[in-house]
């Protein structure tokens, strides 16, 4: 008969698990039925290792989920700026998991005609050590929270980890629900509730504590992000009721990873400068807190050097433009998504005098990847062609052109004429372009 500690190394042995699941996936039921309850008093850290918790597969034997802890180190404490022992994370860390022991959960199961209700708490024991292993013992009861649900919230951790309040982080969760559909309404008393809002803040304090920083924060993953409050009529004019959260619905075969850093920090980018709703303050806070870097950063940063780009990285200089061999890397459909949006900013007249060339060289390899392809697949049961569904600088060169007979020079100079013709196309009437781009676009 094995002692009571090697029965628990055989057990920390069943799984050697490198790496962690980057895709939370969890069950609307927990999310809007239990989460705001069990979740009370928690800090931003206890939710990003719940995040990872929830995230991880389980064990069909025993039960156990298992985390690699040096990985779950390396995913909060990126870009952080600050050092930390193992000893103190995971000293750290064991405070956050004892409370997930005290999680109860109520979840009801149909059967035809028939209900049942259950509450049990999800997990029964935890483990950490500086061993990098970190182990949570799932209770029996609550197994179904892990793997037999109908409808779930789905979100990158990394995204989660690298919020900057808690408040942030419990938004970020109630809008990923509704990620499809593009809108959350909370009345007053649902949103104090939902987000751990103390009961001494008044509107004003939840305006500037929560969310303004969450707006700022969660600019970068949803696209054109927008704040209304709504009221209702008081003995004296009109009193605060509730707050509606929209952005533009993701589809539901979006990928939340897969794109490049660079990709996906463009779009972060592009997302916080074409936010119709944020005020050109609000939008440099933004892009601060997406690179994490102090506040008021990058607004000096732009005050001081006048960079001609709105892509600019102020910590990262020599990572600013998208050359030809980079863009080669990129796939035909990366490329398009890239192009679709850098013309947007461009009628809207967004773009300055770097992002013109970035915008020339990415409609560029876009034109010459999709002709190759087309090429190349000439003689093939089923040739490429591009779609006429997809509307790019390239696509409309493609159309008026034999594969077979195109000079390269013509094309580069095309685009760039038209590159220089639609800026600012979309607010004409106003026409704020720079008058050396007004000029080259009446020489033409």
């Amino acid at each position: 008969m094995g002692s009571e500690k090697e029965k628990k190394n055989q057990q920390l042995d069943i799984f050697e698990i490198s790496n962690i699941n980057n895709i939370a996936k969890i069950d609307n039921r927990v999310v809007t039925e239990n989460f705001a309850k069990f979740s009370k008093g928690w800090g931003a850290f206890d939710l990003d290792w719940w995040t990872i918790a929830m995230s991880q597969p389980v064990g069909h034997d025993d039960q156990y989920i298992a985390i690699p802890t040096e990985k779950v180190k390396s995913i909060f404490l990126k870009n952080k700026h600050t050092h930390e022992s193992l000893k103190d994370f995971v000293r750290r860390s064991n405070k956050s998991l004892s409370k997930f022991l005290d999680i109860k959960i109520d979840f009801e199961q149909e059967d035809k005609d028939k209900l049942a209700v259950i509450t049990a708490h999800i997990f029964d024991a935890s483990y950490i050590d500086t061993d990098y292993k970190t182990m949570l013992k799932i209770n029996q009861t609550s197994r179904p929270v892990f793997n037999q649900f109908k409808s779930w919230t789905r979100f990158p951790v990394s995204t989660m980890a690298s919020l900057h309040t808690a408040y942030s982080k419990r938004l970020f969760i109630y809008l990923k629900q509704w990620r499809t559909v593009g809108k959350v309404s909370f009345t007053l008393e649902e949103f104090r509730n939902n987000l751990d809002v103390p009961k001494s803040y008044k509107p004003g304090s939840i305006d500037q504590k929560i969310i303004m920083p969450a707006l700022e924060d969660l600019a970068p993953y949803f696209y054109q992000l927008k704040l209304e409050k709504t009221y209702a009529k008081a003995k004296r004019g009109r009193k605060l009721s509730g707050y509606v959260f929209s952005f533009r619905p993701e589809p539901k075969e979006k990928k939340d990873v897969g794109l490049s850093k660079k990709i996906e920090d463009w779009f972060a980018i592009y997302s916080i400068v074409d936010n119709r709703y944020l005020s050109q303050e609000h939008k440099f806070r933004a892009v601060d807190r997406y690179r994490n870097v102090r506040l008021g950063s990058t607004k000096k940063y732009y005050s001081k050097h006048h960079p001609q780009t709105i892509f600019l990285d102020p910590t990262n200089k020599e990572d600013r433009k998208y050359t030809i061999a980079t863009l080669n890397t990129l796939s035909i459909t990366s490329l398009q998504t890239i192009a679709i949006a850098y013309e947007e900013l461009l009628k809207k007249g967004k773009l300055k005098e770097w992002d013109f060339e970035d915008l020339y060289n990415i409609e560029k390899s876009l034109f010459c990847k999709q002709v190759n392809l087309m090429i190349e697949t000439l003689n093939a049961k089923d040739p490429y062609k591009p779609s006429d569904k997809i509307h790019t600088i390239a696509s409309r060169l493609i159309s008026k052109i034999d594969v077979d007979k195109f000079e390269q020079q013509k094309i580069d100079m095309e685009i760039k004429i038209i590159i220089r013709k639609e800026f600012g196309s979309f607010v004409r009437v106003e026409d704020h372009r720079p008058p050396e781009v007004k000029a080259m676009s009446k020489d033409e």
